[in-house]
């Protein structure tokens, strides 16, 4: 398995004195993160550990015949990374910004001391890895049995998800191609599918952005509590 290694970096270093925190953020200061700014590409054998301070990356894949999936999407206080020695493996998956932010990245010898001087951390490093694997194994029976606009509607609600429940409209800043390549299918599928949403005034498309009218309908049709009248697309269909 390769990309499953999306931990929270509230988990990891919780135990950390103020001292220890000041002296992995000056080894590790954020950079800046630009939307579709290439954070990593198959190709790097680097080990590094990165952490998301702000903004959103998405990991993903392109098959064979050049559709994507979607394996994760790390957002604030998300830790993903290529570290072997530690579980996590990007393999031949990319990592790239969806909107603009700040990222850290740490190296070998940095993460080393941090789980070799605290074993809690090291036992909570493996905690997540069995949940984000359990979190992997869903997103890609999502991509075999769901519909587009289910699929849709799911990637839309992990996106807002960080923001809070509220009761107001949630914006969320993605064009239609954004989407689509986060939902790992087409631009002209993620129009229908956004349609259908909203026609049951789950949300409201703008230019550049949507705006998310009812997160817990939304979260329903998402795991098929609502019937969706776009057809699913199933595995090697060209989704």
């Amino acid at each position: 398995m390769a990309d499953y290694g999306c931990l929270s970096e509230t988990a990891l270093f919780q135990d950390l004195s103020p001292a220890e925190m000041d002296r992995f953020a000056a080894r590790a200061p954020a950079r800046p993160l630009r939307t579709a700014q290439v954070v990593r590409a198959p190709h790097e054998t680097v080990e590094a550990l990165y952490v998301v301070k702000r903004g959103r990356v998405r990991l993903y894949r392109i098959l064979e015949d050049g559709r994507t999936v979607t394996t994760a999407i790390a957002g604030p206080d998300a830790v993903f990374g290529h570290m072997p020695w530690l579980g996590l493996r990007m393999g031949g998956s990319w990592a790239e910004a969806v909107e603009d932010g700040l990222l850290c990245v740490m190296g070998r010898d940095d993460v080393r001391h941090l789980l070799l001087s605290n074993p809690r951390a090291a036992l909570r490093v493996a905690e997540q890895l069995g949940a984000r694997l359990a979190d992997l194994e869903q997103r890609l029976a999502d991509t075999m049995y769901k519909s587009v606009a289910e699929r849709t509607a799911t990637t839309l609600c992990t996106l807002v998800d960080p923001v809070g429940s509220g009761h107001g409209p949630i914006t969320v800043r993605l064009t239609h191609e954004q989407l689509a390549r986060l939902t790992g299918t087409t631009r002209e599928r993620t129009t229908r599918a956004l349609s259908e949403l909203a026609k049951r005034g789950l949300l409201r498309p703008r230019r550049g952005r949507l705006l998310v009218l009812d997160r817990p309908g939304l979260a329903l049709f998402a795991d098929g509590g609502l019937h969706s009248t776009v057809e699913p697309v199933r595995q090697g269909t060209g989704s």
